[in-house]
């Protein structure tokens, strides 16, 4: 293992820790539900890439530079959970996901941009 994988950071941020993240420079945050659900209201300077299209989200996440910090996030959890799994898979070190999704962040009354 080398020293940039022993540094490895993949965890699961409550509303809080994640809005704390975003404060923080050099995060990169990806929403990861569709073009409705991101329309209807998403967390500000969000990227939007729809985890369902398959083809061009695997494209636009093999885009990324694997070094990066990443912060990515769905509706309820599961399917960011999986991007986090599936980046992991793919070499990137540091990336966090939001615990309980973009229903969390409003339960929490977190902003919001629409």
């Amino acid at each position: 293992m080398d020293n940039l994988q022993s540094m490895a950071t993949f965890i699961d941020l409550t509303p809080q820790q994640f809005s704390q993240d975003l404060q923080s420079n050099g995060y990169t945050l990806i929403d990861v539900r569709t073009i409705d659900e991101y329309n209807a209201g998403h967390i500000a300077n969000a990227k939007q890439s729809d985890y369902y299209q398959t083809q061009a989200f695997t494209a636009y996440i093999g885009s990324l530079d694997r070094n990066g910090k990443y912060l990515v996030y769905c509706k309820t959890g599961v399917r960011s959970g999986l991007v986090m799994q599936m980046m992991r898979d793919m070499g990137f070190i540091n990336v966090s996901d939001l615990q309980g999704g973009y229903n969390a962040w409003l339960a929490a009354a977190l902003p919001v941009e629409k």
